[in-house]
């Protein structure tokens, strides 16, 4: 206990006050506070009166007094047991700082003052991450340093607070940058901006040459960039810390060892305090964040902490927008791949295969020259066969000699490696001067080795000098892998088809057949021509009773014992006879074969041929007959062919060698309005039309040696319509026979099928995204529903701080948003409750002319055309009015550089067939039309796909065509869409009419929070909804009781009674309306309001009244008072 005299100076204090005053101070070193020295006992006066957090340290002991306002930042580990106690064993978890700081102001060094310095202490059972601003400043006694004043303030708070500020920005400066060069910048430029650092920057690492490489970094005024290449070693000897991943803080280059000797250039750059933070991956070190400052600089724990994050989260956002550009690169080389794969395909011969190649090629680089080339059996020599080359560069097709282009191209070259220069003009004397000739700054050459031997060239060259790539290189090697093995390919196809075509035109030319028969297994073969003589089909084993049955039965025996004895003489095999195929025709075949023995001389085999000689045989009979029955037989075919030509309904028709019309059957008048005088003596092409004439001139001359079957073209009629044609046409002696077949409505029967096809696709498609889009809102619906439930109930709690109900404020906005979204998702599914009737479509229009027009600023003229007496027409003014406002700032979009967008309004009257698809009837048109930049064809198609759009990332969400569509299709109406790039967009939405007359909406009154009153039962199956919907209600006044299904509810009616019933629609066993009436038949007196996350509510009845989820307190509120 102190003495009343010595307690004056203790006097006060609060709680410390009283713990000082009743501490026993005799047995403590300090002894009795009356003895204390006067500088102890001022500042332990000063540290009782202020409330400033103050401690101080006594002795070299550093015995501890504090104040009330520092105990609050203690824990019960230390308070109240730090009272008069050693400062070490109290601080051991911070010594090393706390230690550090005393032992200086007990040296005499003075004061010192950190702000912002993470100093971990131990409280409420854990060691916790503490920010503190702080002072120690020497305590006098009799002229020497007697203890140490602290005084701090925990910051923690403020810290962190500034910290995910800085992070959150950096966020947000991230999400729209995709260049990492730009990235690494941003970063750089926001911690040089908050830490007010002289430069900034980040940049990658070559740790085997010690360099690092910036791209760009931020400096502030006056100071210059370092951007480029850098070694580590130049400005110190620390790069083995970062290398290990330490991180390296300098406060003063001058003072600190590893900067010392580079300490002078230091300070020229703006670097005189610097921190360099290492990012490592999987144990590397790749890159490195750094700050700079001009003058000395302590740098605090927390600006080292939010350089940390920054740089590991920079290097998150490089590594990421890196991966997405190797992506993009990656597939835009696999989509050239294939283009020129699939462009290549059909090449027959290597320069049809290296001209497609180097063009596509040379293009896709942007080279100014592409080309390939042929070694001579020098290897120095070589041949520049064909190249591609841009407009305003030379062809370099020629004759070269490698030697001239200089030694390095040559080594290279001739063992394999590709040459890839950057700049030719460096070769100097030894090879420039070759290179500028052909106008080449900068080339990659790529070699073909064949057996060691440099046996072609492919090129790529531009004509300044250009850094070529690692991709670069990479797709030149492959494309040359794979020109030179596809070359290979086609010349080996090539030989191969010469080879079959010599003896294909051999055996066609003589129309012959083959087989071939195994004497042991009496199974043969015959080729496709044999099996077309015999009739039979090809591939089919030929057996001994197949052979056998379609000799014809007088030859049977006399053709059998020919080829057994043949067979048995070992002699070739020649003779004709006859054969009934399987469809009854008749035919002759010569028939020759050879016999093959085994070693024993044993007949194994016989390969033979078989021509059809029927013709020859039949003629020789003819012959005979035709001596006897020339005349006749001339007469009866001269009518056969002329009532053909007078009856047919085709086009015949005689084409001389001059493509002149010699004869035309009278069909002509019929099918094309002509009389054959018309047309006979005219040439044939002009009545072909102009779109086809350079197919139907290389038919006609095709007519003159082959027979041209499904030729398909169109000819004018004589009253200027097109019909269309199929063309069948043989040559004759000098002439074409051809006839034609009318097949102009068999094509548009096909295409009218096509286009249902397509329509039918189209409309599956959208059905199908409907109902999951559906199925997604619904979803939304129930996790929306407890969230904005909770939020408003927070939002009006009387204990929320003023930064609480900013937050909580923010939440509901982006949970509204989110309401908005799965609103747009079920009105592109149609299944968003509507609330359809008489809407005034004028008045409608005319109250939201202001609106629009404003938002669509000066540089968009706006206006407005509406019918006189317009009709009422069908729809949900609420989301009519929503549809109008997407479609205005779609308009507004597509005219970033003004134009005039038109809302217009009118009644129509469709008649069948109308491109809409509605039923005839009388519809209001609603237009809205801009003179935008537009839509192209394949835009149009995907238009009203949710989630498409043309606007950019985090413009648009893609849904509002979606919504307009799915909710004006809901309505019973359609929509219509119609564009032309660089004319603007135009879209028609048709509404029914409404049978009703338009009326007011009432206001309906809210009750105040709080003032209603009725007890409540509440069903729901979900727990989360049935919880935040419960608290609503309460908050709202009722009381409630809760049931999570239907049989529940029952249940508990039976035994009690409410005034209301709230219960979900869709659940387990018993939907809501299910349970609605059976309440209404039990306990008539309840009044019941079904809510539903589900977007359908068809399966509801009209007359029960629904709520919609999610809603907000005062949307429930406002049902409940609407029960009565």
């Amino acid at each position: 206990m102190t003495s009343g005299h010595a307690a004056e100076f203790l006097s006060g204090g609060g709680e410390m006050g009283r713990r000082i005053r009743a501490y026993d101070w005799s047995r403590h070193p300090l002894g009795d506070p009356e003895t204390w020295p006067q500088g102890l006992r001022t500042v332990v006066r000063l540290m009782l009166t202020t409330r400033h957090p103050t401690l101080i340290f006594w002795g070299r002991d550093f015995h501890c007094l504090y104040n009330d306002s520092f105990a609050q930042s203690l824990g019960p580990e230390k308070h109240p047991a730090m009272l008069g106690a050693q400062g070490r064993p109290m601080w051991q978890e911070v010594w090393p700082v706390v230690g550090a700081e005393l032992e200086r102001v007990f040296a005499g060094k003075g004061s010192s003052y950190q702000a912002d310095q993470l100093v971990p202490i131990q409280r409420h059972g854990r060691l916790e991450q503490v920010y503190w601003t702080y002072s120690y400043s020497p305590i006098d006694d009799a002229g020497d340093v007697g203890g140490v004043l602290v005084l701090c303030t925990e910051t923690t708070r403020g810290v962190i607070e500034r910290r995910h500020d800085a992070l959150a920005e950096l966020a947000d400066r991230f999400r729209d940058v995709e260049d990492p060069d730009e990235i690494a910048y941003t970063a750089a430029e926001l911690l040089g901006q908050r830490l007010g650092a002289s430069r900034a920057g980040y940049g990658t690492i070559d740790t085997q040459a010690e360099t690092i490489r910036i791209e760009r970094d931020w400096n502030a005024p006056g100071v210059r960039s370092i951007a480029g290449t850098l070694r580590f070693r130049d400005y110190g000897s620390y790069v083995d810390d970062l290398k290990a991943g330490r991180t390296v803080v300098v406060s003063d280059a001058e003072q600190d060892p590893r900067t010392r000797d580079a300490a002078a250039g230091l300070k020229a750059m703006s670097a005189q305090s610097f921190v360099n933070m290492p990012v490592t991956e999987q144990g590397g070190f790749v890159a490195m964040l750094f700050l700079n400052h001009g003058e000395a600089r302590r740098w605090s724990d927390d600006e080292l902490e939010l350089i940390r994050d920054v740089a590991e989260r920079t290097r998150n956002a490089v590594a990421r927008r890196e991966a997405e550009q190797a992506l993009r690169k990656n597939e835009t080389r696999l989509r050239f791949l294939d283009a020129l794969g699939s462009a290549t395909a059909q090449a027959r011969d290597a320069d049809a295969v290296m001209a497609v190649t180097t063009r596509m090629l040379g293009e896709h680089l942007g080279g100014s020259d592409c080309a390939y080339a042929d070694m001579e059996a020098d290897e120095d020599r070589f041949n520049i066969r064909g190249d591609w080359h841009a407009s305003d560069a030379p062809s370099i097709v020629g004759r070269y000699s490698l030697a001239s282009f200089g030694s390095f191209a040559v080594v290279s070259l001739r063992h394999g490696h590709p040459l890839v220069l950057d700049d030719t003009s460096q070769l100097g004397e030894d090879g420039a001067a070759a290179f500028r000739a052909i106008g080449s700054a900068a080339t990659i050459c790529m070699p073909f080795l064949k057996e060691g031997r440099l046996t072609a060239l492919m090129a790529i060259h531009n004509a300044t000098p250009r850094r070529w790539t690692a991709d670069e290189l990479g797709l030149l090697r492959e494309v040359t892998e794979r020109s030179w093995a596809h070359i290979e390919r086609v010349r080996a196809e090539a030989a191969l088809r010469e080879s079959e075509s010599r003896l294909r035109l051999s055996v066609e030319g003589a129309r012959i057949g083959t087989w071939d028969w195994d004497l042991r297994t009496m199974i043969g073969s015959w080729s496709e021509r044999t099996a077309e003589i015999m009739g039979v089909a090809s591939g089919e084993n030929v057996t001994v009773e197949l052979r056998y049955r379609l000799i014809h039965p007088d030859d049977r025996e006399w053709v059998r014992e020919t080829f057994a004895r043949a067979i048995a003489a070992g002699k070739d095999i020649a003779t004709e006879y006859r054969v009934v195929r399987p469809d009854g025709g008749l035919r002759w075949i010569a028939s020759r074969g050879q016999v093959t023995r085994d070693d024993q001389g044993a007949a194994v085999r016989i390969i033979g041929t078989v021509r059809d000689v029927t013709q020859r045989r039949e003629a020789q009979e003819a012959l005979k007959a035709l001596n006897e029955t020339l005349e006749h037989q001339i007469a009866e075919r001269t009518a056969e062919r002329d009532r053909m030509w007078r009856l047919s309904g085709d086009l015949f028709l005689v084409i001389g060698r001059r493509w002149e019309i010699r004869a035309v059957n009278p069909a002509v008048t019929g099918l094309l309005g002509y009389t054959p005088e018309e047309v006979i003596g005219e040439r044939f092409v002009r009545f072909f039309h102009p779109d086809e004439f350079e197919n139907v001139v290389l038919a006609i001359r095709t007519t003159a040696t082959a027979t041209l079957r499904d030729f398909v073209g169109r000819l004018r009629a004589k009253d200027g319509s097109w019909r269309r044609f199929a063309w069948t046409a043989a040559p004759g002696e000098g002439e074409a026979y051809v006839i034609g077949r009318d097949v102009t409505e068999e094509v548009e029967r096909r295409a009218e099928l096509e286009r249902a096809q397509d329509a039918l696709r189209q409309s599956q498609k959208m059905e199908s995204l409907g109902q999951l889009t559906g199925g997604v809102a619904h979803d939304f619906n129930n996790l929306l529903t407890p969230i904005i439930g909770s939020l408003d109930l927070l939002r009006r709690s009387r204990t929320a701080t003023e930064r609480e109900l900013r937050l909580i404020g923010a939440a509901l906005e982006s949970s509204e948003r989110a309401r908005i979204l799965v609103q747009r998702l079920l009105a592109f599914a149609r299944r968003q409750p509507l609330r359809p009737g008489p809407v005034d479509l004028a008045a409608l229009i005319n109250g939201m002319s202001d609106l629009i027009a404003s938002t669509s600023g000066p540089q968009i003229k706006f206006g407005v055309n509406l019918a006189e007496n317009l009709p009422a027409a069908l729809a949900d003014s609420n989301q009519i009015e929503m549809a109008i406002l997407n479609l205005a700032v779609n308009a507004r979009d597509a005219m970033p550089n003004g134009g005039r967008l038109t809302l217009s309004a009118n009644p129509e009257q469709l008649a069948a067939g109308h491109r809409s698809e509605l039923p005839p009837g009388q519809y209001v048109r609603l237009c809205v039309a801009d003179t935008g930049a537009g839509m192209n064809a394949e835009t149009m198609a995907r238009a009203v796909e949710p989630f498409f759009s043309t606007k950019g990332i985090g413009k648009g969400t893609g849904l509002g065509l979606s919504m307009v569509h799915g909710l004006i299709s809901q309505l019973g109406g359609a929509m219509l869409l119609s564009s032309k790039p660089g004319l603007g967009t135009m879209v028609e939405l048709y509404l029914p009419l409404a049978e009703g007359v338009v009326t007011a909406e009432d206001a309906r009154a809210i009750p105040c929070i709080g003032d209603a009153a009725g007890s409540v039962l509440l069903v729901d199956d979900e727990a989360p909804v049935r919880a935040a919907t419960g608290e609503l209600l309460r908050d709202l006044g009722y009381q409630v009781v809760e049931a999570e299904s239907g049989r529940e509810a029952l249940d508990y009616l039976a035994q009690h009674g409410v005034d209301y019933l709230v219960t979900d629609h869709l659940m387990p066993g018993m939907t809501g309306s299910d349970l609605v009436r059976t309440v209404r038949e039990r306990h008539p007196q309840v009044k019941a309001l079904i809510v539903s996350g589900y977007a359908n509510l068809d399966g509801i009845s009209p007359d029960l009244p629904r709520l919609a989820k999610p809603f907000r307190q005062d949307e429930l509120a406002a049902s409940m008072v609407g029960l009565g």
